[in-house]
């Protein structure tokens, strides 16, 4: 990957991102049930398709454009009230079979309707090992064959004892020559290892950073980390900004995009037909 005289991202480069209509009223800071989800709810809404994708813009800092999207489900209760996502998910835990379908779900609709832009798409690997190897894996022949470039995030504030596993997936995903990005970055009770770091092509800093860019040190840290990934061809992205101060600090600190309620006008959403 390298960089344009503007600014944007090397594998992003030249994108042009497709008109938009206005941002859903949901889009961004969506207020969602904080109700239990048993499994029983989850998979009804799995079964009747109650889900969702909204498309969350990344900014470039240099030229102010889109230049990719992240896919991110969304689930709609019977009252037609919002579901989080995390909370709809964790309730399949108990039945990894239902896990593994409701992630291949979510993933072909994310990627039938992307934008004709590069996507971020978040993939547990637990769900991923548990498909299959990396030669009958269903998730890889679906990025492999997808029109939009994929870059597939995994959580950086993961158990520790998820680190092997994210490793495998890593692994796989290198093979077929797909890109990987490193979420929540700097989150509480994050897991920052020398192997993650390596191997990410794409460090997103998660949003609880911003308001502790007030603090020198967290600043020196994050421009250390903007000037580590570009010396090392990886990128960097800044989530949960939602001022043009914020926007202008993060330019400042040398990464690379931005995402967050500033752009929320960019949003799109697909319905499931």
């Amino acid at each position: 990957m390298r960089m344009t005289a503007t600014g944007e991202v090397g594998m992003l480069e030249g994108v042009q991102a497709p008109p938009h209509g206005p941002a859903p009223a949901h889009s961004l800071h969506s207020v969602h049930t904080l109700e239990r989800i048993g499994l029983d709810e989850a998979r009804r809404l799995l079964d009747l398709g109650r889900f969702y994708t909204e498309y969350e813009p990344l900014v470039s800092l240099g030229s102010g454009r889109t230049v990719a999207y992240e896919a991110l489900a969304r689930f709609r209760r019977h009252d037609g009230r919002l579901a989080a996502p995390d909370r709809v998910l964790a309730a399949l835990d108990p039945d990894p079979g239902l896990r593994l379908r409701a992630e291949l779900s979510l993933k072909l609709h994310q990627i039938e309707h992307a934008p004709r832009t590069p996507l971020f798409v978040n993939l547990d690997p637990h769900s991923f090992l548990r498909a299959g190897d990396a030669r009958t894996n269903p998730f890889l022949t679906l990025f492999s064959w997808s029109r939009a470039r994929i870059i597939v995030e995994v959580i950086e504030s993961m158990a520790a004892a998820d680190a092997a596993r994210a490793s495998r997936m890593f692994a796989a995903l290198r093979a077929r020559g797909l890109k990987v990005a490193l979420d929540d970055v700097g989150a509480a009770g994050g897991l920052l290892t020398f192997d993650a770091l390596a191997e990410a092509h794409v460090i997103k800093f998660d949003k609880t950073l911003v308001p502790r860019m007030r603090e020198p040190r967290a600043r020196a840290l994050v421009k250390t980390l903007a000037g580590m990934a570009r010396e090392t061809g990886a990128r960097t992205v800044f989530e949960g900004i939602e001022t043009t101060g914020e926007f202008l600090l993060a330019r400042d600190l040398g990464v690379d995009l931005a995402q967050g309620f500033l752009f929320r006008d960019r949003v799109r959403a697909v319905e499931r037909r």
